[in-house]
């Protein structure tokens, strides 16, 4: 029936099934209406009477899908005083309608193609046009205009771990092409159907045996880390008459028994600290207080200099040792766009005061750190950075894990955090490395190389969590050449559909 809606039917057709696809993104994982939504995109797309045509109707999907998939996005304009309230749904609305340019890119494209090359034949064959423009679609997404590779595809599998061992080897943009054609198989018949279905159980299977009886404690004698989630509302947290209670409250929890005394770090979440930590802060000596012996604080924090030639504020990891010195820092280098920089804010000054927001200073590199007190070296990614893969740790020495600290308060009880939570997943499990993840309100966590969530403590929960640091696997394929090891599949693939095609041509 969609193949017969024309017109405006025909959007509002592809921009429902473009919504009930974002319902099986976490934390719903409503599958059955991933396979609704995708075979919409393709049977629309084989409808559509041209290229342009087939462009719009992946527009409109685009856009149902990403207005669904982001709403959580208008909690944060909501986060009393909530001055901005009413900018809320059209920022939204137009997000939606900018991101859902690349599937509208994507259709567009392949359309174009297949018009073109009649000998791109077949149903399968064509799926696998549409998968690889799909893919280049979403990396696009992911890196144009600085990225933003939120809930790609592959995403769906997040509720079974054995499904995502994929991006081990190709990574979550490869996990989404492979994800793009088992969703779409229904479209080319029942034995594509079929043959979907075996690759679901297959690749369950292979992703059981590669995860094995893995030791997700890492084994005795590993480092043992705490965790602190203060659960501090976002409305609550800047205000000047708390800052005092705060950093009592995270000193506190920090220095709970028992185990204090056996913990290699505490750490606490993305600007823990509600004001700004220059080298000379008095915050400093308090919180040298929360440093276990021989240990260290990891926590992030507004930072400034104490040199005047140098003017600006960073979102940083600090490291703080027992003497409340800062050993090392990390400041973030992908900030999110309007809302933690406003372009060219140095040159629009005047502007940037009318909007009511500073902009952070850009950092200037990834790096790893190597602390001096005998923690394994590790990667820092703070909050928004843990989205983009093959972009989590530093260009030179591979770390031993990944400590990700984050603000995920604005959001509240929205599907953000957790989906935020699952691209944490996906880096360990591309990156074969373990990660420490410390929230605000939520979702704090343990993830083993794997992917797997070994303990954590749930949104809005005020507590501390205190495990050992999981153990790091041998480099993955996609940690070793990143992108690369995505480029050979798609060249694969297309391999084979000009194997098909100069079969199909000599047949006649």
């Amino acid at each position: 029936m969609l193949t017969r809606f024309t017109g405006w039917r025909a959007l509002a057709a592809a921009f429902v099934a473009g919504a009930l696809a974002a319902l099986a993104m976490p934390p719903l994982y409503w599958l059955p209406l991933a396979v609704v939504g995708v075979a919409g995109y393709v049977l629309l797309w084989q409808a559509a009477p041209s290229p342009r045509s087939a462009f719009w109707r992946g527009l409109a999907w685009g856009t149902g899908h990403f207005a669904v998939g982001s709403y959580w996005i208008l909690e944060a304009f909501n986060v009393p005083p909530a001055d901005y309230r009413l900018l809320g749904p059209p920022i939204v609305g137009g997000l939606s309608v900018v991101l859902g340019f690349f599937p509208g890119l994507a259709a567009g494209v392949a359309r174009w193609i297949v018009d073109r090359w009649p000998s791109v034949g077949g149903r399968v064959a064509r799926l696998v046009v549409l998968a690889i423009a799909w893919t280049g679609a979403e990396w696009l997404r992911g890196h144009v205009f600085t990225g933003y590779p939120w809930n790609p595809l592959g995403h769906v599998w997040a509720f079974s771990t054995p499904l995502l061992q994929g991006a081990a080897l190709v990574g979550v943009y490869g996990l989404g092409t492979l994800t793009f054609l088992v969703l779409a198989a229904p479209v080319a018949g029942a034995r594509a159907a079929l043959a979907a279905l075996a690759v679901v159980v297959a690749g369950w299977g292979a992703g059981s045996i590669a995860m094995g009886d893995a030791a997700g404690e890492g084994g005795e004698g590993r480092p043992r880390i705490r965790i602190v989630q203060p659960n501090v509302p976002q409305s609550e947290k800047w205000r000047p008459e708390s800052r005092a209670r705060l950093l009592a409250l995270l000193v506190e929890m920090s220095r709970r028994e028992p185990g204090f005394d056996r913990l290699a770090a505490v750490v606490w979440p993305e600007t823990a600290l509600p004001q700004i930590v220059a080298p000379d802060s008095p915050a400093l000596k308090v919180m040298a207080e929360a440093v276990p012996p021989n240990g260290l604080l990891l926590t992030g924090a507004a930072r400034s200099t104490d040199r005047p030639q140098v003017d600006g504020v960073w979102n940083s990891l600090l490291a703080v040792d027992g003497t409340g010195r800062i050993a090392a820092h990390y400041d973030k280098v992908h900030l999110v766009p309007l809302g933690e920089y406003i372009p060219f804010h140095k040159q629009l000054a005047p502007v940037s005061g009318l909007i009511g927001r500073g902009s952070f200073e850009e950092g200037a590199s990834r790096v790893t750190l190597v602390p001096a007190n005998g923690l394994p070296s590790f990667s820092p990614i703070i909050c928004y950075e843990v989205i983009f893969p093959a972009a989590v740790t530093g260009p030179h020495e591979r770390p031993q894990w990944l400590l990700n600290v984050t603000n995920d308060a604005w959001f509240g009880l929205s599907s953000g955090p957790y989906q935020h939570l699952v691209s944490a997943r996906l880096r360990t499990i591309e990156e074969g490395l373990p990660m420490i993840r410390a929230a605000n309100t939520g979702v704090s966590a343990v993830i083993d190389p794997y992917g797997r969530v070994l303990a954590s403590l749930d949104m809005q929960v005020q507590g501390i969590l205190d495990h050992a640091l999981p153990a790091a696997r041998t480099m993955t394929p996609y940690g070793r050449w990143g992108d690369g090891a995505l480029l050979a599949m798609v060249a694969i693939l297309l391999v084979g559909l000009g194997l098909a095609a100069r079969k199909s041509r000599h047949s006649r």
